[in-house]
């Protein structure tokens, strides 16, 4: 693997329109078809994401296709950057000890304390986080399962860091946008994929998209964003579960 700035893999420099496909379009994409597909083998499965009260056998099919999708986003992703010469995770893998220790210190912080202060200025941590489209019954702790942690610890951040802090991040550094700005632009990315979030929440996930683009940067490994983005889910996951149960 041909490496420029901050070991960013030269391949992504060279692929601009398709890495924007991949980090603009894939994401938005990718569920659409999933769901159609979803809604094929399960004709109960849009109603079953919108109802008020779905059950939690219903649920948990509802987080395995979540989770098939972006498996399966992550395969394609990987298979595409992985021929084009980036690597499969978009970027080097190898990290010292030093850093994977930084990375799992550092990620619960980069998380939470942009939590704990939206949560400061808009009045607690419950109501603020979600519009008003978004089914919270699927996130409440009494009906977390396997699926559903395996999709929020490990699927979602792994398929995110490749997506933003690898491919994004990697081809605009790569093409010669300053690091700052290309932290910027990255994170305002993957803000975007999070369109079912609160204004506020999105301010949340910005500031710590620029944490992680921070650490892709200075480490010069992807492995250390995906260690801290894991770790700070990991740790939200955490303290959602001591909540006590709604109602």
């Amino acid at each position: 693997m041909e490496t420029g700035p901050y070991n960013t893999p030269v391949a992504l420099g060279r692929e601009p329109f398709t890495a924007a496909f991949w980090v603009l379009a894939a994401p938005l994409l990718f569920p659409v078809i999933g769901t159609a597909i979803a809604s094929l083998i399960w004709p109960g499965f849009i109603d079953a994401v919108r109802s008020d009260a779905p059950s939690r056998d219903a649920i948990s099919r509802i987080w395995l296709v979540m989770a098939s999708i972006h498996f399966a986003h992550f395969v394609i992703l990987s298979i595409w950057s992985e021929r084009v010469g980036a690597g499969a995770f978009a970027g080097d893998m190898r990290v010292t000890p030093n850093w994977l220790i930084a990375a799992l210190l550092l990620g619960p912080p980069i998380l939470l304390a942009p939590n704990i202060i939206a949560g400061m200025i808009f009045g607690g941590t419950d109501g603020w986080e979600y519009n008003g489209d978004v089914n919270t019954s699927l996130f409440a702790p009494d009906n977390w399962g396997l699926t559903y942690l395996v999709f929020a610890l490990f699927l979602a951040p792994l398929l995110e860091e490749v997506t933003f802090r690898g491919v994004a991040l990697g081809a605009l550094v790569c093409r010669g946008v300053p690091p700052w700005m290309a932290m910027v632009a990255s994170s305002a990315a993957f803000t975007f994929l999070h369109f079912q979030y609160s204004v506020p929440a999105l301010m949340v996930v910005f500031v710590a998209g620029v944490g992680f683009a921070w650490l892709r940067l200075r480490s010069g490994s992807m492995l250390v964003p995906i260690a801290a983005h894991i770790a700070a889910n990991s740790m939200i996951t955490f303290l959602a579960s001591l909540a006590p149960p709604a109602g």
